[in-house]
């Protein structure tokens, strides 16, 4: 009977245990999935704008099937990894970097960033000082605020530090590595003046959408769920009427007339695959001139 009770002590103090430590690790991704972001902390708040792509179902949405999935969806994927630090990495991830479930691009007055976040630190360093391609990119140089990597053929930067990792282009195309230290430096060390920290801008995050686009005060949040992409904006009495192209032109997509008549509906609507399309192609436009 005894050995009963000690056995019974023992097997409900396992459940517990088993019990205590599955909802920690509940938590913990719940946490990790679904809380906010924190990437778009390095856009300095004179970018002239950014847009922040922050939702895994979206890329799961995109990648459902050859047959669905938008037509500028590989372009992209083919672009990041193709991108100077990353060239010919089959999985970013090992890196330590999150390819596509979290993504800012933004620009200022001194050129253009692409950020992604870094899942690990330590990989990354690792990787950058042994593997890296020894006629591409110059050995990193670490300062207090970030690590950096210059490109020996280019006037093009990779930075990092933390969770984030930054491609810089500079806006003058003459070689300035004092000009550049001070863009990079202003992107990782000045959170409290990040664009981030505005309160309007709060509140499109706050309504959940999963896409983000700021620029010249005004914004809009993109929410992709149903038929048509819902746009979402801050909450109050004067709210903009942005046209669901603008971030698409800033990244640098032309459209002609007939293309507008296409993708937007007459009532200036945007159906959410095609919205998709528009925003992989524009962000390979954008990346472009870091891979060139």
């Amino acid at each position: 009977m005894q050995k009963d009770k000690g056995f019974r002590r023992r097997v409900i103090t396992l459940t517990v245990v088993v019990l205590l430590t599955a909802g920690i690790v509940a938590v913990y991704m719940a946490y990790g999935i679904y809380s906010r972001s924190n990437l778009p902390l390095i856009v300095p708040k004179n970018a002239r704008w950014f847009y922040h792509f922050q939702s895994r179902s979206v890329d799961e949405v995109a990648r459902k099937s050859a047959y669905s999935r938008p037509l500028y969806y590989d372009s992209f994927y083919y672009a990041l990894i193709n991108l100077p630090v990353l060239h010919n990495v089959k999985e970013a991830g090992q890196l330590g970097i999150y390819l596509m479930t979290d993504i800012v691009l933004f620009a200022d007055d001194k050129g253009r960033y692409a950020a992604l976040t870094v899942t690990s630190e330590e990989k990354l360093n690792s990787f950058c000082r042994d593997n890296v391609p020894a006629d591409l990119i110059e050995k990193p140089v670490e300062k207090p605020e970030y690590t950096c990597v210059k490109s020996k053929t280019r006037n093009l930067y990779f930075a990092y530090k933390n969770r984030a990792c930054v491609f810089y282009i500079p806006a003058d195309t003459t070689v300035n590595i004092g000009a550049a230290e001070v863009a990079l430096k202003s992107v990782f060390t000045q959170k409290d003046v990040s664009i981030y920290n505005n309160q309007v801008l709060q509140n499109i995050y706050d309504q959940d959408c999963q896409i983000v686009f700021w620029g010249k005060g005004l914004g809009h949040g993109v929410q992709l769920s149903g038929e048509f992409a819902q746009f979402r904006y801050p909450k109050r009495n004067d709210k903009p009427t942005m046209t669901p192209l603008y971030f698409f032109k800033k990244a640098g997509v032309n459209y002609t007339e007939s293309d507008v008549k296409r993708i937007l509906t007459k009532n200036n609507q945007i159906k959410s695959r095609e919205y998709l399309n528009q925003t992989f192609r524009a962000m390979y436009y954008f990346l472009k001139p870091f891979l060139q």
